[in-house]
């Protein structure tokens, strides 16, 4: 901002001393004065760009062989009426690749769509403009659609059908995102995420990995069941033999003189009869007489 201020200030004293006519001593506009002046913008917004926010520029300058090996950042910036600075844009992208079909190591085919966040990297726009000069991500997509393939191919071949769209998937996700930054980075484009919206492997493969989610939930509720049943036996038999511990420790401190107390302690002072008049037992001698 500062330098575009500087150009309007030059320029309005160009213009000032210009309008001036020496004769007369006097201010006076004319045709040389407002033709100078033109001239002068002119080449003042030519010797100045501005760099906005999520760019950087990219210099070319014929004068010097062409692209230059460094980026402008944001703001404005001076450079010399012949030199061109290209805009490149380093916002985040998310793009969608379809038609992504890749084998895997039991030579079944898996169609998949991968949405992935890209941008060209700031501080690598210059490898970039290199090799794509002033074309989006967008203007690339079938590049980047080869390159994500052919890097998720080299993972998905490492695995069955089974484990791509099983269990191992953000496994192999992982895997492939790695191998793809890798790949990119060298033309300048970074690879945030990719994520597998969307996989195929055909009716019958499908049907089996559905069948085999079933098996495998049930086989898991059946050793549930298996373990419960495991452990409530085991506290059955840990509380019964704590009742028969329980009970022998009864039995030894309960000796035939306390049962005999307990007894008398209870009984109402009536003795049990039975038909013809007989007692059942002889009192005096369980009071210990004779």
């Amino acid at each position: 901002m500062a330098w575009l201020i500087i150009v309007i200030v030059i320029t309005a004293l160009v213009f000032l001393v210009l309008s001036v006519d020496p004769r007369e001593d006097k201010f006076k506009v004319t045709k040389k004065s407002f033709l100078s002046l033109f001239c002068l913008l002119l080449l003042g917004f030519a010797c100045i760009t501005s760099i906005g926010a999520n760019r950087v520029g990219i210099v070319y300058n014929p004068l010097k062989g062409g692209i230059q090996n460094y980026t402008l950042g944001q703001g404005y910036k001076l450079k010399t009426p012949l030199t061109k600075v290209y805009k490149i844009n380093t916002e985040v992208n998310e793009l969608t690749f379809s038609n992504i079909s890749v084998q895997t190591n039991d030579s079944q085919f898996v169609r998949a769509v991968i949405k992935a966040q890209v941008q060209i990297d700031s501080n690598q726009a210059f490898e970039y403009f290199s090799k794509y000069k002033d074309k989006s991500l967008e203007d690339i997509s079938s590049i980047l659609s080869a390159t994500m393939q052919k890097q998720l191919e080299t993972v998905t071949t490492q695995y069955n059908i089974m484990d791509v769209l099983g269990a191992k998937r953000d496994e192999i996700v992982n895997k492939s995102l790695t191998l793809i930054q890798e790949e990119l980075i060298k033309d300048g484009i970074s690879v945030l995420r990719i994520t597998l919206v969307d996989t195929d492997a055909g009716e019958q493969i499908e049907k089996a990995i559905a069948n085999e989610a079933v098996a495998k939930k049930e086989a898991e509720t059946a050793e549930y069941k298996k373990q419960k049943a495991q452990l409530e036996g085991e506290a059955k038999v840990i509380e019964a033999q704590k009742n028969k511990e329980a009970n022998e420790l009864i039995s030894k401190t309960l000796t035939d003189k306390l049962l005999m107390e307990k007894f008398i302690e209870k009984w109402d002072g009536k003795l049990p009869t039975v038909t013809g008049g007989e007692t059942m037992f002889n009192i005096t001698s369980i009071m210990g007489g004779k």
